[in-house]
């Protein structure tokens, strides 16, 4: 049905000057004059206005209620991050409430325009015979090894940084815990016991890095040569292997010895086999494909317990799937993928003896929450409610609060003391609770603000640690173990361009490809697309990857590392909704 609102260009104009009017109090122009200042928001009227009359002219009404709701909620998150950008806070008054409100509002205008422009979009029926050709997985394989490979050369022998220090550290003095995936704890093992194997510890970060570096280029280049049988717009399809191919952050985490690296390249199989298995073949899950996918599920959460809290989540809305043996099939994977892994990592638990983790890590939020509202507000305490909160946390953690990190409040964390319960300390934090609202939503949306606000990108004035760490941290093997790059000058550049003069945030839109908030924004556009086209195969997965991304918004830190699985996922998802939404303009599957 047509929306008989658009019809009178006068209304288009209204909308534009709204739009335009509204864009100082979210963009200022701070370094021109008034009259510069006013006279470009007043020629930027008519591009808008015709850009409104060609994207609004005859769109209908459920194509106005999608594209509206999710602009409403882009402008909503837009605003409120620039707030917390500007002021670290919220403010909570009618006026700026009103304000505020009038703002997005018109900033949702524009972004409504530009969603029903790209949903208007057809390339692939103006060059549906422009297809890709078939490629195999041994070329991509060596293509990935020639253009990763001389990263190594420049971060020789890898880069050892993040939480590794401390990984070593436990394994030197056999005292692992479950703070660190224990399968990956022992995998670091390897540079320790090659290294005093051969004298050359080195040697051991080497062989290491080696593995993990053939790990993420067997998988990105099988998904790519996989890729290359749905045979895509060509075009689409060599910008698609160009990203994996050439994104600095998949060439770098590559040779980067975190957890995050495989867990993310694990993670970014199993939604393409899910999708490959679930949504384009027809027939049903062979034996050696289910085996296959519970392996997957297994390493998954092997690296990442969150991501097995996620599937877990998943499992209620299969049962929303229409076909049965379908249904029946893809809960039979993940309830086995899950059982095999609480077994595997309760194995790995006894083997090694390892203690429990930090236990603050769970109420990373919380204890931001307190902590805000002990500095803020410190007379909302009574003196009973401040003893009780100290005996968790002592003070001085409580003033060292950062609104970006909570490690410096969560590390002393205890449950330990006498009457400490984690039933108390939650019952604590609802009774703070109810006299801070105000401070309890800005610890949270200043702790999340990267997961969701595409123009934050770290680093800022409170978190200074760049979005990749590319120097290897001093370890408990000393001098025995050292940087020792090929190229030292290429490095120095690279590390430079990360660490100070932040080079990737000055490319127009490619820098977008860096922030972790725009891309969450690409995975909700695509998750909304494919409702608005009832592509309802693809909701079990992106139940799970909005599950998974909840576990994100409790942890204890915003960091690119954390979001790579979706920097990995959203190219490759992408383009299977739109296959799926536009199936008579694809060739069908090369088997």
């Amino acid at each position: 049905m047509k929306n008989n609102f658009f019809k009178s260009d006068s209304r288009f104009l209204l909308l534009s000057i709204f739009t335009v009017s509204v864009f100082p109090y979210n963009y200022p122009l701070t370094e021109v004059s008034s009259i510069m200042q006013n006279s470009l928001w007043i020629f930027l009227i008519v591009p808008i206005y015709y850009f409104y009359k060609f994207s609004f002219s005859g769109v209908s009404r459920k194509k106005l209620k999608y594209c509206g709701s999710l602009a409403l909620l882009f402008s909503l998150i837009l605003k409120v991050g620039r707030e917390l950008i500007l002021y670290s806070r919220l403010f909570y008054s009618i006026s700026s409430i009103l304000k505020n409100l009038i703002v997005v509002l018109g900033i949702s205008i524009l972004i409504c325009s530009v969603l029903i422009f790209l949903l208007n979009l057809s390339t692939f029926d103006k060059m549906k015979n422009s297809t890709n050709k078939v490629y195999g997985f041994r070329f991509f394989f060596f293509l990935f090894l020639i253009v990763w490979m001389p990263m190594l050369f420049i971060f020789w022998p890898g880069i050892f940084s993040y939480d590794v220090p401390m990984q070593m550290s436990e394994l030197v003095n056999n005292d692992i815990s479950t703070h660190h995936p224990i399968v990956h704890t022992l995998l670091i093992n390897i540079v320790i016991v090659i290294g005093k194997i051969f004298g050359n510890y080195n040697l051991g970060g080497l062989i290491y890095t080696l593995i993990q570096m053939l790990i993420c280029i067997g998988i990105n280049a099988y998904i790519c040569s996989r890729l290359s049988h749905y045979k895509l717009n060509r075009n689409f399809y060599y910008l698609l292997v160009g990203y994996y191919l050439f994104f600095p952050l998949n060439m770098i985490f590559s040779i980067v010895a975190t957890k995050d690296v495989l867990f993310s390249t694990f993670f970014f199989l199993l939604i393409f086999k899910l999708c490959e298995y679930y949504i384009f073949e027809k027939n049903l899950l062979s034996r050696n494909k289910a085996i296959e996918l519970i392996l997957i599920i297994v390493l998954v959460g092997l690296f990442r317990n969150n991501a097995i809290y996620a599937l877990l989540g998943t499992l209620p809305f299969i049962l929303f799937t229409k076909k049965r043996k379908k249904r029946n099939n893809l809960l039979f994977v993940f309830i086995l993928g899950i059982f095999f892994t609480f077994v595997s990592n309760q194995a790995f638990v006894a083997i090694t003896s390892a203690r429990p983790g930090m236990q603050g890590q769970m109420y990373s939020v919380p204890l931001q929450q307190l902590a805000r509202s002990y500095i803020n507000n410190p007379d909302s305490f009574s003196k009973k409610e401040k003893e009780e909160l100290f005996s968790y946390v002592p003070e001085v953690n409580l003033r060292n609060y950062n609104p970006r990190i909570s490690d410096y409040v969560k590390g002393s964390f205890t449950l330990k003391h006498k009457g400490n319960t984690s039933i108390k300390f939650l019952k604590l934090w609802a009774r703070i609770g109810r006299k801070n609202k105000s401070n309890y939503l800005d610890a949270f949306l200043m702790l999340t603000q990267g997961y969701w606000d595409p123009n934050l990108q770290f680093p800022d004035k409170f978190y200074k640690q760049p979005i990749v760490e590319l120097k290897t941290y001093n370890t408990v093997l000393s001098k025995g173990f050292y940087e020792d790059s090929k190229l030292p000058s290429i490095r120095e550049k690279i590390i430079d361009s990360f660490y100070t003069e932040n080079s990737y945030k000055k490319i127009p839109l490619f820098s977008l490809l860096f922030s972790s908030g725009f891309v969450i924004w690409i995975l909700l556009v695509t998750c909304l697309y494919s409702i608005y086209n009832g592509l309802r195969d693809f909701y079990f997965i992106f139940v799970f990857l909005i599950l998974y991304y909840g576990t994100l918004l409790l942890g204890p830190v915003t960091l690119v590392r954390y979001v790579y699985p979706y920097m990995l996922v959203w190219p490759t998802l992408t383009v299977f909704v739109i296959i799926k939404a536009n199936k008579k303009n694809i060739i069908s599957l090369t088997k």
